[in-house]
């Protein structure tokens, strides 16, 4: 269909949204406690990793969410915008003053990410989807 093959375009502005959230806590039980309390999430652990939790949005309006231990112990919320080209990106936001504070990793079967920071200093992240990324 045309919105498909607009999706997929690599120049389409419908491909650069934010399509996940991160939130980097300091406590992750805590946390976990306080949002399965409040909001009736349901964490569930991703991957290898014990530190991270996924909340699915399902069916619901909304986006999934990454419930995981911050590196630098700092609790924050990140966006994370989906790009065709996480290289590409990474080059655009380089060009434009911004840091690459997480180079490029793969996520086996989900894709690619990456941080920055932009020229004030905000943490955002990338993300290209790719499911055959190993």
């Amino acid at each position: 269909t045309f919105i498909q093959r607009a999706y997929n375009h690599p120049r389409s502005p419908i491909r650069k949204f934010v399509n996940y959230v991160e939130m980097h806590v300091s406590d992750l039980d805590k946390a976990e406690a306080f949002y399965r309390a409040v909001f009736d999430w349901q964490p569930e652990a991703w991957g290898d990793d014990p530190h991270y939790k996924v909340v699915q949005h399902g069916k619901a309006k909304g986006i999934d969410t990454g419930l995981t231990l911050s590196r630098d112990g700092q609790p924050r919320t990140v966006a994370v915008i989906d790009v065709p080209s996480i290289d590409e990106f990474c080059e655009k936001v380089e060009a434009q003053g911004g840091q690459i504070v997480v180079e490029k990793f793969t996520i086996p079967f989900v894709g690619h990410g990456a941080f920055f920071t932009d020229p004030t200093g905000l943490l955002v992240g990338l993300h290209q989807p790719d499911p055959e990324a190993r």
